[in-house]
């Protein structure tokens, strides 16, 4: 599903304007370093927009659509053999009553 593609949506985030909020706020300098290098890590991950998740959701159908298809030749397989016996039977039944309605009319 979508594997090696980078979903990104650009953020932009100023560090220096971070840090000085933080320091006027009462946070120490270094404190507020490490605030912002967190921050600037976070958003710089991948992030997925409407397109990526139509894309997957896309992808997720088909998927469940290609089981789905598995899903009911693998009971119709099944099936067909445990009624092929019955099939059997009904055909000699069916051979059976014809001969004795053959024989009792004529």
């Amino acid at each position: 599903m979508n594997e090696g593609v980078a979903m990104t949506m650009p953020i932009q985030f100023d560090t220096a304007q971070y840090i000085k909020t933080l320091t006027d706020a009462g946070i120490p300098h270094e404190q507020a370093e490490a605030h912002a290098e967190a921050l600037k890590l976070a958003m710089s991950q991948p992030v997925a927009n409407d397109s990526d998740l139509a894309i997957q959701r896309a992808e997720l159908h088909a998927m469940f659509a290609e089981h789905e298809a598995k899903m009911i030749a693998l009971i119709d397989e099944r099936l067909s053999a445990k009624l092929r016996p019955i099939y059997y039977w009904l055909g000699v039944l069916t051979v059976m009553q014809a001969i004795t309605m053959t024989k009792v009319f004529l």
